[in-house]
């Protein structure tokens, strides 16, 4: 849905997938570490949530860029939930 021949749009767009997929290799890297440190995996917790929550708000940007204001706002309602359960988990944790 490009209505715009900006470049700056599609390399914010461009931008915004390197970062998500970068994170999620981030989250599957900690869930390995998690299964092979039971015990002391207290800390990745907390940073399996945070990476969680900036992967939704930033499919968020994506769909306030889109125009579609109800699916950014439902992931970024997302994000917010998995940023306070990734500072309960902090919290617990330390």
């Amino acid at each position: 849905m490009y209505y715009t021949t900006s470049a700056s749009y599609r390399r914010a767009r461009m931008i915004i997938d390197y970062v998500n997929i970068a994170l999620t290799g981030v989250i599957g890297v900690l869930f390995v570490l998690i299964m092979f440190l039971r015990s002391d995996s207290g800390v990745i917790f907390p940073l399996i949530f945070f990476a969680g929550g900036t992967v939704n708000f930033l499919h968020c940007l994506k769909r306030f860029m889109d125009r579609r204001r109800l699916a950014g706002a439902i992931l970024a309602a997302a994000a917010l939930i998995l940023y306070i359960m990734s500072a309960a988990c902090w919290v617990i944790a330390v």
